[in-house]
C-alpha cells in the first residue's frame, strides 16, 4: 500500500513537472517573442512618423529579480511557496522604450534607431528558434519515452 501511494506521488510530481511547469513557459516565452517581434516591426514601421515613442517587451527581466532567482521548490501543496512570481504566471508586457538623450538626436524626431531595431530583430529571432526547437525536443523526448523508439 505504501508503495502504490509512494508511485502515485511520484507520478504526480512528474506530471505537475511536465505539463504544469515547464512547457506553460516555454508556450509563454513563444508568445512573448511573437509579441516583441510585431512591436519591433510596429517601431520600424513608425520610424518615420513624428512624435513616436518606440516600444519595447520586455519578458526576460522578470527571472532576474531577487525573488524569482531566490524561488524555493514546493514539494507538497500545504508548503508556502517562496519568491513573489510564479514561472507560469510571467508574461511578456509591451512598455515605452528607454531613449537615451544621444539617441534623440541622433535618430530624429521619432526617437527610433533603425539600427538597434534590426538586431533586437535578430536577437528575438534566435530566441524564438531556440525555443521552439526546445518545445520540439521536448515533444520528441515525450514521443521517445512513449514508443521507446529513440529518433
Amino acid at each position: 500500500m505504501a508503495l502504490l501511494v509512494n508511485i502515485r506521488s511520484i507520478v504526480v510530481i512528474y506530471k505537475q513537472f511536465l505539463f504544469k511547469d515547464k512547457l506553460p513557459l516555454l508556450n509563454r516565452a513563444l508568445d512573448t517573442y511573437s509579441l516583441r517581434q510585431r512591436t519591433t516591426a510596429k517601431n520600424i514601421a513608425n520610424a518615420t512618423s513624428p512624435h513616436y515613442r518606440p516600444e519595447a517587451v520586455k519578458f526576460e527581466e522578470f527571472f532576474h529579480t531577487p525573488e524569482v532567482v531566490a524561488k524555493g521548490t514546493k514539494t507538497d501543496e500545504t508548503h508556502i511557496p517562496i519568491g513573489k512570481i510564479d514561472d507560469g504566471s510571467v508574461q511578456g508586457e509591451i512598455e515605452e522604450a528607454a531613449v537615451p538623450k544621444p539617441e534623440v538626436y541622433f535618430s530624429g524626431e521619432t526617437h527610433v534607431n533603425i539600427d538597434k531595431e534590426m538586431a533586437n530583430m535578430a536577437q528575438n529571432q534566435i530566441r524564438f528558434r531556440f525555443t521552439s526547437k526546445m518545445v520540439q525536443k521536448y515533444f520528441q523526448g515525450m514521443q521517445s519515452a512513449i514508443t521507446g523508439y529513440r529518433q
